[in-house]
């Protein structure tokens, strides 16, 4: 699967496209706040320069079509504010989605948008079947976002992911492009 880097999703208020290095600066920023990393698998690197090798592997992974990962733009003033990936799974047609949105640009409803426009993207560009989504039991702020956008309780996962030598536990939410197609031909 071919999706060139020019690539771009536009919703209402945001333009999701290909990441760029210059917005290595705001990332590292996000890492600074207190609990940004807690619900993650990475941990907040200690330098600008940590973050260079992850975007790199970001964008050979867009080039090898095993996942898209985009930076959010805010349409207003061009501002990065975030990130949001589709990621291919060892399951034919499935797919896996994660986020993160800056502290100083959450709680406005863009991780919502930037979450409704990548699953369309899955279903109509990638040929996905199911995108799903784990997220720490205790991040009710993602539960949000990802049910917003008609995902469903699929599972509970008792050791999610391991951070600071504690497992985590996670819920994973899901989606298949049927209910998908039935909640959209409704909207």
């Amino acid at each position: 699967m071919i999706i060139p880097e020019s690539f771009m999703i536009e919703t209402g208020r945001l333009h999701l496209r290909f990441p760029s290095m210059d917005e290595i600066p705001v990332t590292f920023s996000a890492t600074r706040y207190k609990g940004f990393n807690d619900g993650m698998l990475w941990e907040p690197p200690r330098s600008v320069d940590e973050l260079i090798i992850p975007l790199q592997n970001n964008v050979n992974a867009w080039r090898q079509g095993s996942a898209f990962t985009f930076s959010i733009i805010k349409k207003a003033d061009g501002s990065f504010i975030g990130r949001i990936a589709i990621r291919r799974e060892p399951e034919p047609a499935e797919w896996n989605l994660g986020f993160w949105m800056h502290p100083e640009h959450q709680n406005k409803g863009y991780m919502s948008e930037a979450a409704a426009g990548i699953i369309r993207f899955g279903f109509e560009n990638l040929s996905a079947e199911k995108i799903f989504a784990d997220h720490a039991v205790w991040n009710k702020s993602s539960a949000v976002v990802l049910k917003k956008c008609g995902m469903v309780f699929s599972k509970y996962i008792e050791n999610g992911f391991m951070k600071n030598g504690a497992w985590v536990s996670e819920n994973r939410l899901k989606i298949c492009k049927q209910a998908w197609l039935q909640q959209n031909a409704l909207a």
